[in-house]
């Protein structure tokens, strides 16, 4: 599925019960991909396109690791048997997604690492923006309904702010870049594009259960939690999607400058026009305005943190004045 099919499925309200099925029907293996077939693609990359694809897996690496033993809170407390058999097909997915990117970093690379050793290196390298969502955000969020699984309030904020934000604006968004990327490159590559456009797939049925999941709650007395949890998570989001601390590479080069500025843009421009269609789907259309604000201040806080750490605007903003 690509991901503009996906972004068509999130028009359909999908019960539960029928994103189980799907699951069912949409299963993969690890053991019919073989990360080492891309080493040869993979070394011969040019620097930067490799750099940018590894920082973005090692990413995956650290979030997909983080949801999937963060997640169980959610299914045990969900509202619903449908809700809570569905949720545990979701912790399967993300424990294959782990394996994966880690797996294929692994091999990658020479195959000399294990994938405990590749994923511990993810997380003592992950960003400080990318780990305040998919560590202490969602940890803060679902033991929150540990203490408390009977808090409806509590769950319909949880589920917002993981399925909607962390993974259906931020992950989704730079699941997009990536497969994009890999397309550019006509045919080499073939398992990561095969693994992506499976990863895809099955985030596509966790993003349909956080649309119907929002809608649920905003329909059913819960509008505000779900609101305020997509507000409060905006000024989170933004800094992780950008990663100010991080310096992109080539851009000392104007004609990449050029190149680099353009490939952000679209990655920030796309991932703030999906939050807004989201609410406008989940039935939040009237709060868009003060969400797409939080998102263009957040933003430029971002690019003046850049600035402030390497000594030169960011690429999209110096492409912009």
């Amino acid at each position: 599925m690509t991901v503009e099919q996906m972004e068509a499925e999130e028009e359909k309200v999908i019960s539960p019960a029928d994103l189980f099925r799907k699951w069912e029907q949409q299963q993969w293996r690890l053991s019919d991909l073989r990360p080492a077939d891309d080493r040869a693609d993979w070394q011969a990359m040019g620097g930067y396109g490799r750099g940018e694809l590894e920082t973005m897996i090692s990413g995956f690496v650290f979030g997909e690791a983080a949801v999937s033993a963060t997640l169980s809170p959610l299914a045990d407390a969900a509202p619903s048997l449908d809700a809570q058999q569905y949720l545990c097909t979701q912790i399967a997915d993300e424990a294959r997604h782990t394996r994966f990117f880690a797996d294929y970093l692994s091999q990658v690379r020479g195959g000399e690492e294990s994938r405990e050793e590749v994923i511990a290196e993810a997380w003592s390298g992950s960003a400080d923006a990318v780990s305040s969502i998919f560590d202490e955000g969602l940890r803060l969020r679902t033991g929150r309904l540990r203490e408390a699984p009977d808090d409806r309030r509590a769950w319909y904020t949880a589920v917002t702010f993981y399925h909607l934000m962390a993974e259906g604006v931020l992950a989704m968004s730079v699941l997009g870049s990536m497969l994009s990327m890999v397309r550019q490159l006509r045919g080499r590559l073939a398992v990561l594009d095969t693994g992506l456009r499976n990863v895809i797939r099955d985030e596509s049925r966790h993003m349909a259960f956080g649309m119907y999941a929002a809608r649920e709650g905003v329909n059913t007395g819960h509008r505000q939690a779900v609101l305020q949890a997509i507000l409060d998570a905006v000024p989170q989001v933004v800094p992780a999607l950008v990663a100010p601390e991080r310096r992109l590479p080539g851009t000392s080069l104007p004609p990449m400058r050029a190149v680099i500025a353009a490939q952000h843009e679209r990655r920030y421009a796309g991932a703030r026009r999906t939050l807004l269609r989201r609410m406008e789907l989940i039935g939040l259309a009237e709060a868009t305005e003060e969400a797409g604000w939080l998102w263009d201040r957040a933003r430029k806080e971002a690019f003046s943190t850049y600035e402030s750490l390497h000594g030169a605007p960011h690429p999209v903003d110096d492409a912009a004045s």
